[in-house]
């Protein structure tokens, strides 16, 4: 028995580079299950994006700062829904719309906005 569990192994070894790896799991398990917190919920995102375009021409904006303001919030939206959204362009997206909104005055579909884009920072915050 000894000589089985002392054996010599030969083989290629391989190394594993995983940059900013957290909780990987590395070996040969079957069954795991891997919950990741590191990331940040999109859905406040999302539906301040999409409140956003559903209201912008009720806002009385001229045409130009409405188009902007929809742009925005489709950027908002596309990084939102992306892969891996960052919370750097999230925060940088839903300030703007926030100063926006602001500047639209202060209509009841604007406060919601900006209330809204008040909710989602604050889950950045955390």
């Amino acid at each position: 028995m000894q000589d089985h569990t002392n054996a010599v192994r030969t083989g290629t070894t391989y190394n594993n580079f995983l940059p900013n790896a957290k909780g990987v799991i590395i070996g040969e398990q079957q069954h795991f299950t891997q919950n990741n917190t590191d990331g940040v919920d999109p859905t406040l995102f999302v539906q301040l994006a999409g409140y956003v375009g559903q209201i912008s021409p009720t806002l009385g904006m001229p045409e130009p700062e409405r188009a902007e303001l929809e742009r925005v919030a489709q950027d908002l939206h596309d990084e939102a829904t992306s892969e891996n959204p960052e919370s750097g362009r999230l925060l940088q997206f839903t300030t703007q719309l926030k100063d926006k909104l602001l500047e639209a005055g202060t209509t009841m579909a604007a406060t919601m906005g900006v209330q809204m884009a008040e909710q989602a920072l604050g889950v950045l915050m955390q």
